[in-house]
C-alpha cells in the first residue's frame, strides 16, 4: 500500500468540481504496443499542476515504454534466486484443504515468464511487469510484494469511493456510494440507492473480479473485498483503498454506475502519478524506461543541482526518527485522529498521534457502558516511538482499571503489521503470566545454509564490546542468540538449527523462538541503540513484571475486533491472544454473503524480509568467504550485477509462523473468527457505535 493522503484531497476537490461530468462510455482505444513516439509520458511527468490523469493517458504512457529482453532476463534470474528464500514455496504449490486461495507454483511461473521473454511475447515493458506482478499477487501473502519499474509510477483509481453496508446488521450488505453515505448523514436524511451494476455487470461480481486482480496479500475473498471499501481506519493512516486509488493494473477508460433506482452515469477511471520527485526532462517511453526501470537520470540532468522542493507530507511522515523528542510517557495534551469515525478527544493517546505523526495508539472509555477500547491500527513505528507505544499500552490498562471499566475491545482494523516485539510486548502487558510461543522456521536450502554457517560463527567470534556484535544481534542469519523450541535453550550453532526437517515435500529448519530475556536482542530487533534505558519487552529479565503478576482483565472480558486485514505482527498478536490466552475474535465486513470469515486474513508469516537486507547479507557473506578463500563465496551470482533494474522494494516471507506441536504454517490454516458482523450506516464511520456492539 502507498500513502498519498494529499492526493486523496486532490481527488475530492477534483470530483467536487466535476460532479456533473458524464463522459460517454466508449470502447477502450487500442494503443500501439510499440508506440515509442508517444509523448504521453512527458505529458504526465512534465505537468506540474496535478498528479491526476485519465487512466487511458497513463496506459498510453506505460505501453510506450520499450522492453529490453536482456534486462528482463537478468531480473528474472535475480528474482528466482530471491524466491528460494520464500518459506512457503511448496505449500503454495500444493496447499492443504484449509487454504482458501488457488494454488500457485511461483518458480514455474517465473519459468513461464522467462519462456515468454525468449519467445518475444512481450511487446512493451508494461506487459512484462504486469505478468510478473500478477504472479507475485497470486501468492496472496502480504510479505510477498514488489514495487519496481514502470508500474511503480502509477496507481489507478475509481472516481468514487464505495461502502458495503447492511441496513440493519442482519440483511445481506449492498454496495453504496460513500458520497451518499455522507450526504444522507448516514442514511438519516434520505435513503440512498444501492449500486446495481458497474460497467453493465452485477456490482458484486464486478467488484469481486476487481478484487481478485488488484487486492494484495490476503487469504480469502472477504478480506480482498474489504480492501476495496472506504475505511476510516485506513484514512487515518493516509492510505488509499484498492478500488479508489490503490489499483495496480489498468482498469479501462471509463466506469459506468447504475443504481437500483435507475440513475446511471459514466466517468473516467483515473491514474495517480506516484511522483518520485524531480526526474529531469522525461518525454518519451524510452526516457521513462531509463528512469523508472534502469534508475538513470537523463544525461543532461544533474539531480544534485536541482533546487526544487520535493519534500512532501508523505516523505516526512516516513522519517519517524526526526519527529519525537520525548519518549518516556504518552503525551499529556491529548489530540485525536482527524476523522469523524473516532471520538474527537481520546482518553489515552500515544505521543504525536496523527496521520503524519509517529503515534498510532489511542484509547477510549465508553463511560455509559463498562467498555474501554484500545485502537491499534499499526505496529509500524520506529525510533523513540517504540517507547511511547509501549508506555501508552501501559497507560491504557492502568487508566481503564482506575475508571472501573471491566471489558476491553482491541480494535485492529486495517493493521498491516510492523514491529513484532511490540505485538509481543502488548500481549505480555495483558497476560504477564503467559510466555508466548511465537515459534517460526525458515526454508532450508543451500544459499540459506551458506549465509547462516558463515554469519553465525562470525558473530560468535566478535568481542562483546564490538559495535558489529550489537548491530547483528537480531540478524536473521545469527542463530545462537535465539531459542531452540525443542530444548528451550539457545541454539549452540547454525547446524543445530538448520536441520533440515522435511514437511510437505520441502526442507525446513528447526523452530526458533525469540530470546526476549536478552536486552541486546530486543534493542537490536527494534532498530534502537543499546543503552541503559534500551527497549525491552515487558515481562522479561530487563523489564520484569511484578512477582506473581496476573492479567489485568479476564480473557472472557476482552474482544479482538478485526476487518480481516491484519498482517504480520497483527496476526501474531491475534494468535497469542486467541490461541494462548483464549480471547474471542470478532470480524466485520466481508463479501455480501452469510457464513464465517477469517481473522486474521493477512499475511501470517513471521518475517517480512526485503531484498535490500538480503542483498547486503549476501554481499557481506561473500566478502567474508572471499577473505577465507572459500569456494562457497560464489554460492550466488553478484546481486548488484544480476539485479539490473531499479527496485523500490521487493519482499519475501523468510520465516513461517508455526504453532507449537504443529507442522502446517499458520498461513495455510483456516482461522474463522468467533463471530462475524456487518458494517451498517450507523457504524461504518462511527466507531463509537461499532464498539458499543460489545
Amino acid at each position: 500500500m502507498r500513502a498519498f493522503h494529499c492526493v486523496k484531497v486532490l481527488l475530492s476537490l477534483y470530483f467536487s468540481w466535476n460532479v456533473n461530468a458524464s463522459p460517454t462510455l466508449g470502447t477502450t482505444p487500442t494503443l500501439s504496443a510499440r508506440n515509442s513516439a508517444s509523448t504521453a509520458c512527458g505529458d504526465i511527468v512534465n505537468n506540474e499542476d496535478t498528479v491526476l490523469f485519465n487512466a487511458t493517458l497513463a496506459f498510453e504512457c506505460l505501453t510506450s515504454v520499450p522492453f529490453n529482453p536482456a534486462v528482463a532476463s537478468r531480473f528474472i534470474s535475480y528474482y528466482n534466486d530471491t524466491l528460494q528464500f520464500q518459506s512457503t514455496l511448496k505449500y503454495l504449490k500444493s496447499p492443504p484443504p484449509s487454504y482458501q486461495q488457488p494454488a500457485v507454483d511461483l518458480i514455474a511461473g517465473l519459468n513461464r515468464i522467462q519462456s515468454a521473454i525468449d519467445e518475444g511475447i512481450f511487446s512493451n515493458q508494461y506487459e512484462f511487469e504486469a505478468a510478473l506482478q500478477t504472479l507475485v499477487y497470486a501468492a496472496h501473502d502480504g510479505h510477498v510484494d514488489i514495487l519496481a519499474g514502470a508500474l511503480s509510477a502509477f496507481s489507478f483509481a475509481s472516481p468514487r469511493d464505495l461502502v458495503s453496508l447492511s441496513l440493519d446488521g442482519q440483511q445481506i450488505p449492498k454496495v453504496y456510494l460513500a458520497d451518499d453515505l455522507f450526504d444522507s448523514d448516514y442514511f438519516t436524511t434520505f435513503q440512498p440507492s444501492a449500486i446495481k451494476s458497474i460497467n453493465g455487470r452485477d456490482a458484486t461480481t464486478y467488484l469481486l473480479d476487481f478484487a481478485s486482480v488488484n487486492s494484495v496479500g490476503t487469504l480469502e475473498d472477504h478480506s480482498d473485498w474489504n480492501q476495496l471499501m472506504l475505511s476510516a481506519a485506513q484514512d487515518i493512516q493516509g492510505y488509499f483503498n484498492t478500488f479508489s486509488g490503490g489499483a495496480t493494473f489498468y482498469p479501462g477508460n471509463n466506469i459506468t454506475f447504475l443504481l437500483e433506482n435507475g440513475t446511471s452515469w459514466t466517468e473516467n477511471y483515473l491514474a495517480i502519478y506516484d511522483t518520485p520527485g524531480p526526474t529531469g526532462p522525461l518525454q518519451t517511453g524510452g526516457d521513462f524506461y531509463n528512469f523508472f526501470v534502469l534508475g538513470f537520470y537523463p544525461a543532461s540532468y544533474d539531480p544534485y543541482t536541482d533546487d526544487s522542493d520535493d519534500d512532501s507530507e508523505d516523505s516526512s511522515s516516513d522519517n519517524s526518527s526526526t519527529a519525537v523528542t520525548s519518549t518516556t510517557s504518552a503525551t499529556p495534551t491529548l489530540t485525536g485522529w482527524e476523522s469523524p469515525a473516532y471520538p474527537e478527544i481520546p482518553d489515552v493517546a500515544q505521543e504525536d498521534l496523527g496521520t503524519y505523526g509517529d503515534g498510532v495508539v489511542s484509547g477510549y472509555f465508553l463511560n455509559s457502558t463498562s467498555v474501554s477500547v484500545l485502537s491499534i491500527p499499526s505496529f509500524d513505528v520506529d525510533g523513540d516511538a517504540v517507547f511511547s507505544f509501549q508506555q501508552t499500552i501501559s497507560q491504557f490498562i492502568n487508566q481503564t482499571q482506575a475508571a472501573g471499566l471491566k471489558k476491553v475491545v482491541i480494535d485492529l482494523q486495517q493493521n498491516y503489521g510492523g514491529q513484532s516485539l511490540l505485538a509481543i510486548d502488548t500481549f505480555k502487558q495483558f497476560f504477564p503470566n503467559i510466555d508466548p510461543f511465537a515459534g517460526s522456521r525458515m526454508r532450508a536450502h543451500s544459499s540459506a545454509d551458506v549465509l547462516g554457517k558463515t554469519l553465525t560463527p562470525y558473530w560468535d567470534g566478535l568481542a562483546e564490546n564490538d559495535e558489529t556484535k550489537y548491530v547483528l544481534a537480531a540478524d536473521e542469519w545469527v542463530i545462537t542468540n535465539r531459542i531452540n523450541a525443542d530444548t528451550n535453550r539457545n541454539f549452540t550453532n547454525w547446524q543445530e538449527f538448520f536441520g533440515p526437517n522435511q514437511y510437505s515435500g520441502d526442507n525446513f529448519t528447526k523452530i526458533a523462538r525469540y530470546n526476549l530475556s536478552n536486552p541486546i536482542f530486543d534493542a537490536s530487533g527494534t532498530g534502537l541503540d543499546i543503552s541503559d534505558d534500551a527497549f525491552a519487552v515487558y515481562g522479561y529479565d530487563a523489564n520484569p513484571a511484578p512477582s506473581g503478576a496476573k492479567p489485568p482483565f479476564a480473557a472472557e472480558d476482552i474482544i479482538i475486533l478485526s476487518d480481516g486485514i491484519c498482517h504480520s505482527s497483527c496476526a501474531l498478536l491475534i494468535e497469542m491472544f486467541r490461541h494462548e490466552a483464549g480471547v474471542r475474535v470478532v470480524v466485520v465486513g466481508g463479501t455480501p454473503t452469510t457464513g464465517p470469515m477469517q481473522a486474521p486474513a493477512g499475511s501470517r508469516g513471521a518475517r517480512d524480509y526485503d531484498t535490500f537486507t538480503l542483498d547486503a547479507n549476501i554481499d557481506f557473506t561473500q566478502h567474508l568467504l572471499q577473505n577465507q578463500s572459500s569456494t562457497d563465496a560464489i554460492f550466488l551470482p553478484n546481486r548488484t550485477e544480476q539485479l539490473s533494474v531499479f527496485v523500490y522494494f521487493a519482499d519475501i516471507n523468510l520465516r513461517d509462523q508455526v504453532r507449537k506441536n504443529e507442522e502446517i504454517p499458520l498461513q495455510f490454516a483456516y482461522e474463522a473468527a468467533d463471530c462475524r458482523i456487518y458494517y451498517t450506516p450507523q457504524t461504518v464511520y462511527n466507531y463509537t457505535n461499532l464498539w458499543r456492539c460489545y
